[in-house]
């Protein structure tokens, strides 16, 4: 087996014992007001799919999210449960932050499309729209701009450039529930 062959087998199968499948980091775009930022290719089951409301609940590990898919992707008649899709997205900006409203749980919240912020170097079959994500707030470091929290799809870290943002992210307590806000590029299709 070839070395480099072993050592992506290596981290596949030590991302599979912590209960995460792997995500993929594929290729950077340039993203107004954040610069460079990598694009994500996240490997999901289909657990559940909405051809209604264009909801597909998907899993990744242990953790499992509804993701809305735009009708550019086209018909979800051939989607069913035990599919594989692979996602891939790239998330821009911060547009907002503020305390989610009493008893909240994480979820996602979808809207078609952003005016801005501009993505660069995105092919044109990625949609651009926003999504406010509800989730646990965990930490917010000033100095580097990064905000820290658990959402439906688990952890995760986003950079904040804005400083009324940072400001308010500022006054916000690990495990406060939170609505982020942000702009992201996603192209959807099945394996």
């Amino acid at each position: 087996m070839s070395k480099q062959l072993s050592w992506v087998l290596s981290i596949a199968l030590a991302l599979g014992t912590a209960a995460c499948a792997p995500t993929i980091t594929s290729r950077t775009v340039i993203v107004a007001g954040l610069g460079p930022v990598e694009v994500e290719r996240i490997n999901v089951e289909v657990v559940d799919v909405d051809p209604a409301t264009r909801i597909v609940a998907v899993r990744q590990g242990r953790f499992v999210w509804d993701v809305y898919v735009p009708d550019v992707f086209g018909t979800l008649q051939n989607i069913r449960a035990g599919d594989s899709l692979e996602i891939q997205r790239a998330e821009g900006v911060i547009l907002g932050a503020r305390r989610a409203r009493k008893g909240a749980r994480p979820a996602i919240v979808y809207a078609d499309s952003v005016g801005s912020p501009s993505f660069q170097n995105l092919p044109d079959k990625y949609v651009i729209r926003s999504l406010t994500l509800t989730a646990r707030f965990e930490r917010f470091d000033p100095a580097t701009g990064i905000v820290n929290f658990v959402g439906p799809a688990g952890p995760r870290s986003l950079t904040v450039v804005d400083p009324m943002i940072k400001d308010d992210l500022r006054r916000m307590r690990r495990g406060d529930m939170i609505d982020l806000t942000f702009a992201e590029a996603v192209y959807i299709q099945k394996h």
